[in-house]
This record gives C-alpha cells, structure tokens and sequence, in this order.
C-alpha cells in the first residue's frame, strides 16, 4: 500500500516540528534553560549589565524548573548593584508577585530600601513596615526593617514614630545592632 504524497507531507511535518524540541528537551539544551546559566554565571562574576537583559529574555519562556520571582529578583539585585534603584524596585514588585512566601520578607525589604534610596521616606516606611506586618516570623528582617523605617522618619522629620521603630528594632538591647537602635531611639527623643 503507497501512501499518498499529502500523508507523507504531514507525517514529515509533524516529524520536523517534534525533533528539534524533543532533542533540546532531552539534551537539556533549550535556548531559554542555556540563556538563564549563562545570565545566573555573568551574575556570579559580578557582570550585571550583561545578566539583565538574558535574564529578561528568559523571562518570555522560562525553563521549566525556574521559578519567575527568582528571575525576577536576579534582575532587580542586578539593577540594584549597578544603582539603578528604580528599576531594582520594579523588578522586585514583580518578583513579589511570583515568589514563595518564604522569599517574601527578604524581597519586601528591599523594597523598602529602595525607595528608601530614592528619597520617598513614607512610601519606604510604608513597604518596610509591611515585613513585621505580614512576616512577624521572618527573623532578622523584622528589626531591620524597623530600624530603616525610623531612620527614614527621622529623615523627614517624624521624630515620635523614628523613636518608635528605633525601639522596636532594639528589642531587648542584647544583640550590638539592638543596642545601636536604642542608643538612636534615645537620641531623636532629646533632638
């Protein structure tokens, strides 16, 4: 039995279209996974300028097992590095978007700092308090975050609430950054 020329036609079609994705697929080759190691080492050696706009063109077709709000992130630390902080900012409210809870606190922060950095102090107290609000449980990131966020009310002059945060990041004065806090918790009081 011959086929006809029109069932050979689509066999070789659909043929052409599989291989090459099933070969990259299987050699672990894909464009968007061989783009993404080699932004991740460009990052590693410090090349940020270089990683941005890889990492950007993964982001139209992610390897399977890349998670968008590391992505994400890996641009706005490069964005970040490079003094780019309204970028970096952006680039971290997407990740927020896509990323683990517990990868939260730690992007929230530097959000926070961000606009911190551009000189929007209540919009950066505003996303730093946002961390003990949401993530009490994040560790560290709570009394930092309360640290930056009296610094930038006692940057714009909101002495009472720059206190406040001071001595909520002090906690209990144990640690060398808790006592810090407090010293300068102490110091707006009497300005």
């Amino acid at each position: 039995m011959r086929k006809s020329p029109l069932v050979s036609f689509f066999i070789m079609s659909f043929l052409i279209l599989l291989l090459p994705g099933g070969l990259s697929h299987a050699s672990g080759t894909q464009p968007a996974v061989k783009e993404y190691r080699k932004a991740n080492k460009l990052f590693a050696a410090a090349k940020y300028k270089e990683a941005i706009p890889l990492y950007q063109q993964v982001l139209a077709s992610p390897p399977e097992d890349a998670v968008l709000g590391d992505i994400h992130t890996k641009i706005g630390d490069s964005y970040f590095r490079l003094g780019f902080f309204q970028n970096a900012l952006d680039s971290y409210r997407s990740a927020l978007r896509d990323q683990k809870r517990s990868a939260r606190p730690q992007t929230q922060y530097w959000i926070g700092f961000c606009c911190l950095l551009l000189g929007r102090d209540s919009e950066a107290v505003a996303e730093l308090l946002k961390i003990p609000e949401f993530y009490p449980e994040s560790g560290m990131w709570v009394p930092t975050a309360y640290y930056w966020a009296g610094w930038a009310s006692e940057r714009s002059g909101n002495k009472d609430s720059a206190a406040e945060y001071y001595k909520k990041a002090g906690g209990n004065g144990r640690s060398a950054q808790g006592r810090v806090a407090l010293k300068r918790a102490e110091k707006v009081k009497m300005k």
